[in-house]
């Protein structure tokens, strides 16, 4: 049963994604352009988790890229960039200025934060990721103010929509998933809340909604309204 937890997570996102990419229209293309790029990250993301974060068992074998990870990245990038829009019933329009060139160097400097600071210095990656998350979060908003109250907004909403599947996966289904798996179970950056739900989970997931829901708007220039139709 263990190999397919990762492709459970998946499932259980999939669904919420579903429901946002059916009922809104209007957010189809920012929420499958941002998706395929969150799947293609994914694969990638695994040269750093893989090294001192966790193993997990999936469909192709123990701790190897698989598909599960592009997918899991396709949903949780999807959602961390809709969820707000569609909870808020926000849409988007022109009208800011456009900062990919800032976005990018944003990027760029993560991938070498991941190298510096993992590879290099030791530092777990879970952690450097996430607090890369939080900081390029906070420059893009303090950039764009408007972009504050999404910022916080989007990685609360991310973190609520995992919850009821990680409850389910690591308190009913596999209760020592992350025991058997996770390389930090059983040191001082182990620690669970929820039962069985690693809190570095919950971080990341945090993180990554402040990140992911705020990079899209800001890198395209792209401004919040009220939605008043959303199915045009």
């Amino acid at each position: 049963m263990d190999q397919y937890i990762y492709l459970f997570i998946s499932v259980f996102l999939c669904v919420p994604w579903i429901v946002f990419f059916c009922s809104r229209p209007d957010l189809r293309r920012k929420i499958l352009k941002t998706s395929i790029i969150g799947g293609l990250a994914g694969l990638a993301a695994e040269f750093w988790y893989f090294r001192d974060y966790w193993r997990p068992p999936s469909s192709v074998g123990l701790a190897t890229v698989s598909p599960e990870d592009f997918l899991f990245g396709f949903f949780i990038t999807g959602l961390a960039v809709s969820v707000y829009d569609v909870v808020f019933r926000k849409s988007i329009s022109n009208g800011e200025q456009r900062r990919k060139r800032h976005f990018a160097f944003l990027f760029l400097t993560g991938i070498g934060a991941l190298f510096l600071l993992s590879n290099w210095l030791g530092f777990y990656s879970i952690f450097v990721s996430s607090v890369a998350f939080i900081i390029f979060s906070i420059i893009m908003a303090s950039i764009r103010k408007d972009l504050w109250i999404p910022l916080l907004g989007s990685g609360i909403l991310t973190l609520l929509l995992i919850i009821p599947g990680y409850t389910v996966l690591f308190n009913l289904i596999s209760p020592t998933y992350w025991d058997l798996y996770g390389l930090l179970s059983g040191t001082p950056y182990g620690a669970t809340v929820l039962g069985n739900i690693p809190l570095t989970e919950l971080l990341w997931y945090f993180s990554w909604g402040c990140m992911a829901g705020i990079a899209y708007d800001f890198a395209s220039g792209k401004k919040k309204t009220t939605a008043l139709n959303t199915g045009k």
